[in-house]
């Protein structure tokens, strides 16, 4: 007799009140029993489907952030280096904006020791589309600067304002106009025209 096969349906409906609960109380509060009484099945299932609860975390991390280079990767290549930078990081504050709970999994509550942190594959993109800017003669760097520095600010701008609007501090349409004012002036600061 083979053993049974397991269900989608279940491996989805665990996923989905994991993505639930870590994305709005964190951490702390995701165990077997509270997924088993939010699923309607069993603490084994988590084990069965997913290996631990820290292996959920990570599957449920990574599942966000293919979500995320997917949006990043439905933006078009055009011939200005950057707008195309403009445009992810964009992107970057409005689908963190528009899911919330999946913004914290990928980038606030994250699963301990992710050793190939997939979240590395968003901070490439950035560095690639610096690097292109940089390239085009758009932007120029001094000795000490290299993509990643510029990257990184982008970055830490966007998740900045992603944070603003998370916490309640802004509403969405104004974290989006102070965000794109300070990819502006970033942009400028790394040498591009004004205009």
């Amino acid at each position: 007799m083979s053993p049974r096969a397991l269900d989608p349906a279940v491996r989805n409906a665990v996923m989905d009140a994991a993505i639930r609960i870590l994305g709005t109380e964190g951490r702390s509060a995701l165990t077997a029993r509270r997924l088993a009484r939010e699923t309607g099945t069993s603490t084994t299932v988590v084990y069965t489907y997913f290996g631990s609860m820290d292996d959920l975390h990570r599957h449920v991390r990574r599942h966000a952030i293919t979500a995320l280079l997917a949006a990043l990767d439905v933006a078009e290549t055009t011939d200005d280096p950057v707008a195309d930078l403009a445009r992810a990081a964009a992107i970057q504050v409005d689908h963190g904006c528009r899911q919330p709970a999946m913004y914290r999994i990928m980038f606030v509550d994250q699963p301990p020791d992710d050793t190939d942190d997939p979240g590395t594959a968003v901070f490439e993109r950035f560095v690639g589309l610096v690097d292109r800017c940089i390239r085009g003669g758009r932007f120029h760097p001094g000795e000490s600067h290299h993509p990643a520095m510029w990257a990184g600010q982008l970055w830490t701008a966007g998740h900045g304002a992603v944070m603003s609007a998370l916490t309640g501090l802004l509403p969405h349409d104004q974290v989006r106009s102070l965000h794109s004012d300070m990819i502006h002036r970033l942009c400028v600061g790394y040498g591009d025209d004004r205009r």
